[in-house]
């Protein structure tokens, strides 16, 4: 199969709107969310000065004031969904039956990445893809991987060279470094070797060389890696992110192109061609974004791309010469097609795209039509402006009405608060009568509108059923949801693939039940991701949570329930800071439960009387702690045998009693809180 020359990748992308600097469709929705329109000014009123091409209406000063019903809506949404994006249960489903006792390790994994090590990362661009979402109707994240290196000097001797010579293949170059080296006519050889092996420009490996050969010493620049972890992006549909007008799945689709704006030094610095490089620099400016809108009759030439270069990654399916399919990467700029920076084979991502599209609404199979807030909200945004502006106009002619004077000839008159119109007829100066409104009415029709959208988008407010508010929250999340729960699973494939032992280890540390090796997640998984909105309403959890103990826990007779993972979620809702201080993960409070019984243990073997707890609420594990512990130390069994220690029996039967009491949580005054009373304790011993 022929080969996609960068010519007709280009010309792809300009289909796909890559060269079309209107951006329209998002320009139109950001100029409804945050009230935009040509000639506003910031006091909120029409001034003629603004508007050079018609008269203002009604007149020069009168009511511009910004609804900002849009706005409310997309906040109030995006503040909802990344609530639930934070809080939501994240779990790993295997695909394949052998997989699944491994579930939950890779489960605290991806727990891990997302509530710790990316946390910031994530939570930002969560509420920046539920906005985008919201705002626009549509809203994509791109999963990589971010591998970031940063180059220090290390010192180089002749001995080293000589030292790793010996050690390379013999019938390797490396092994006749050190003479390479040493040769003036085999200088060209000897960078090759050490540009390719130390991955250094030429330039840098031909200084080294000489200074080697000269001085018998030189530094060249060792990459170390500082960064090697997820990266998960949110992208704006037709500004980072364009695919062909056509394109119904996006998964389906024939090409992806990522746009991003980079500077001379990134350029540099990225695994590009240099010769390539050279050239994009070389065309200087790039064009600045000009938006042209019907809605708004607004430009604005910003020039927010100077200095930057326009750089595509065009994601598409090939063949390979082999004949397999598989996605493939070109990177170009749309201002030189007929070379581009690479083109690679993207093997990590079992042939899909790196991405995931979050549509809030699914009205049409077509991709892009997913309609926005702002677009939905249009119209009841403008009437809810047309009724503050004639109550703040209105206001302006009661306080201020216009004067009627006598006039001996007829004038032309303007007719605004304060001013004088003069009459044909005599009569005696007054005010003029103000038009005859109801502001009651006005308040009634921005109360119908405003509940009108509370309705449409699932707000609660009056005449709202609740049923049908949570039911479209519910449906709202559950949609945002679903499109991280496809991110987390290609996050994962890529942590699978990436990943060393090592940083595995590190991450995992001595007392985190997480994996020590790659071996311990591999396998295919799904991972989803659930929130129930209603967590949101305080006293639906409070009324929740009192119905579980009381009429679940105490029917857990068999111990199903996880009761460290309840309390955590209990702790969690009072206040998630404070559980993640105070709540121990549960396979570190087992061993901490463990390891005061093995003291206690030791501690009555000694003959000495350990601390009793009241009402401890781990005695039930420590009974079983308690039992296997003895029962597997000789020593143990030998001092409660016959003949044994009869003060470390009595000490363990106490022990045991103690842990006993609380398990079944009684009172027992006549012994003490603890419910035992303590061995030799006889008279006088305030028992």
């Amino acid at each position: 199969m022929s080969k996609l020359d960068v010519k007709q990748i280009a010309s792809e992308y300009s289909r796909a709107g890559g060269f079309n600097n209107t951006y329209t469709s998002w320009f139109k929705a950001d100029s409804i969310r945050f009230s935009r329109w040509n000639g506003q000014t910031d006091d909120g009123r029409k001034h003629q000065y603004q508007h050079s091409k018609k008269k203002v209406f009604p007149w020069d000063g009168a009511s511009d004031v910004r609804v900002r019903l849009a706005d409310t809506i997309i906040s109030e949404n995006s503040d909802i969904l990344t609530t639930a994006f934070q809080r939501g249960i994240l779990r790993a489903s295997p695909t394949e039956s052998g997989d699944g006792s491994q579930s939950s390790i890779v489960t605290t994994l991806l727990k891990y990445y997302k509530e710790n090590k990316l946390m910031n990362e994530l939570r930002h661009e969560a509420h920046l893809l539920a906005n985008y979402g919201q705002q626009y109707g549509m809203g994509i994240l791109q999963v990589g991987w971010e591998k970031e290196e940063t180059k220090a000097n290390k010192p180089i001797t002749m001995e080293d060279v000589v030292a790793f010579s010996q050690e390379a293949d013999p019938q390797s170059a490396e092994s006749n470094l050190p003479q390479m080296i040493m040769d003036p006519e085999q200088e060209e050889a000897a960078i090759e070797v050490v540009a390719a092996l130390m991955e250094v420009r030429r330039n840098t490996a031909r200084r080294g060389i000489k200074e080697l050969r000269n001085n018998g010493v030189t530094e060249i620049p060792v990459a170390e890696v500082t960064k090697n972890t997820p990266l998960i992006t949110a992208l704006r549909l037709d500004d980072d992110f364009f695919v062909p007008p056509e394109t119904i799945d996006l998964q389906d689709a024939r090409y992806c192109f990522r746009r991003v704006w980079m500077t001379e030094v990134q350029l540099r610095q990225g695994d590009f061609d240099e010769k390539w490089v050279e050239r994009v620099i070389a065309t200087k400016s790039q064009p600045g974004m000009v938006y042209e809108d019907t809605y708004t009759q607004f430009t604005n030439d910003t020039g927010q791309q100077e200095g930057l270069y326009e750089i595509v990654y065009a994601y598409y399916r090939e063949l390979d010469d082999d004949g397999m399919p598989g996605i493939h990467c070109c990177v170009f700029t749309p201002h030189i097609t007929d070379a581009s920076g690479k083109k690679d084979m993207l093997d990590y991502m079992s042939g899909k795209y790196p991405f995931v599209a979050y549509r809030r609404e699914s009205v049409a199979r077509k991709f892009v039509d997913s309609r926005g807030v702002s677009e939905i909200c249009m119209t009841w945004q403008d009437e809810i402006k047309t009724q503050r502006d004639m109550l703040s106009d209105r206001a302006s002619l009661i306080i201020n009405p216009p004067i009627v004077h006598a006039a001996r000839s007829g004038s032309n008159y303007e007719f605004k608060p304060g001013t004088a119109i003069a009459e044909m007829r005599q009569g005696e100066v007054r005010y003029l009568d103000p038009p005859k409104s109801n502001p009651t009415e006005s308040l009634g029709i921005i109360a119908y509108v405003e509940r009108q959208a509370n309705e449409y988008f699932g707000r609660m407010g009056e005449g709202i059923d609740p049923n049908t508010s949570a039911m479209r929250r519910q449906s709202m999340v559950d949609t945002y949801m679903s499109c991280w729960s496809d991110a987390f699973t290609m996050m994962f494939k890529l942590i699978q693939e990436f990943v060393s032992d090592e940083e595995l280890a590190r991450i995992a540390g001595k007392e985190m039940q997480l994996p020590k090796s790659s071996a311990e997640i591999q396998g295919n998984y799904d991972f989803r991701t659930v929130f129930d909105v209603r967590e949101l309403d305080q006293d639906y959890m409070s009324a929740k949570l009192q119905a579980m103990s009381q009429f679940v826990l105490p029917e857990d007779t068999a111990g199903v329930i996880d009761r460290a993972a309840y309390t955590k979620f209990k702790a969690t809702l009072i206040d998630p800071v404070l559980a993640d201080m105070v709540v121990q993960d549960k396979t570190g409070a087992t061993q901490k439960a463990f390891e005061k019984v093995n003291s206690d243990v030791g501690f009555m073997a000694l003959g000495n009387e350990p601390q009793y707890t009241e009402n401890d609420p781990a005695a039930e594990m420590k009974l079983q702690f308690m039992q296997q512990i003895i029962g597997n130390n000789p020593k143990y069994q030998e001092l409660l045998g016959e003949g044994g220690d009869e003060r470390f029996a009595a000490l363990v039967e106490n022990y045991s009693k103690s842990l006993q009491h609380s398990v079944m949580q009684r009172q027992n005054a006549e012994v003490g809180r603890v419910g035992v009373q303590p061995v030799g304790a006889g008279e006088g011993s305030g028992y």
